[in-house]
């Protein structure tokens, strides 16, 4: 299996297993909509969405997403759970995403947990790298940024 491959598959599936163990654990034990988690990912001309959002939420950071890119296609693979809510506002997903294409990555994963953010990507060069790391800052100042980028060049 290819990286890319795998670090698709490590940052949706796994996730994604997590959070449908979790929920049927705690569903009707609480009564408030607990945060889950959210993943974007670009792959060439594709942005994945991942994670467990109310329906309302869902709809509004895939219509945030699409209002960023129309030269993407959007695959939504959120869940639609009244029991989790996103750990972001829609508009913070999209800042991310727009941080991420602005700087030209080659591969782009985020994982939006409360209160962090874990990115990685493949860039060109440390210049893109730290201008990536500068932007997704930006687009996220509450949450706290780690990132693994890879140079190619």
């Amino acid at each position: 299996m290819q990286l890319p491959q795998r670090v698709l598959l490590g940052a949706i599936a796994v996730p994604l297993l997590l959070a449908s163990v979790g929920v049927a654990v705690h569903a009707g034990s609480a009564t408030e909509p607990q945060p889950a988690q959210l993943v974007l990912a670009v792959r060439s001309a594709e942005v994945v969405l991942a994670g467990a959002a109310t329906p309302a939420e869902r709809q509004e950071v895939v219509d945030a997403v699409r209002s960023v890119t129309a030269a993407h296609r959007i695959t939504d693979m959120i869940t639609p759970s009244a029991g989790a809510h996103l750990p972001v506002a829609p508009a913070v997903a999209a800042s991310v995403l727009r941080a991420a294409l602005g700087a030209e990555v080659i591969d782009f994963t985020a994982v939006v947990q409360p209160g962090h953010l874990i990115a990685s990507a493949h860039v060109t060069d440390h210049s893109r790298a730290g201008a990536l790391s500068d932007a997704l800052r930006a687009a996220a100042p509450d949450l706290r940024v780690d990132e693994d980028f890879t140079t190619t060049g």
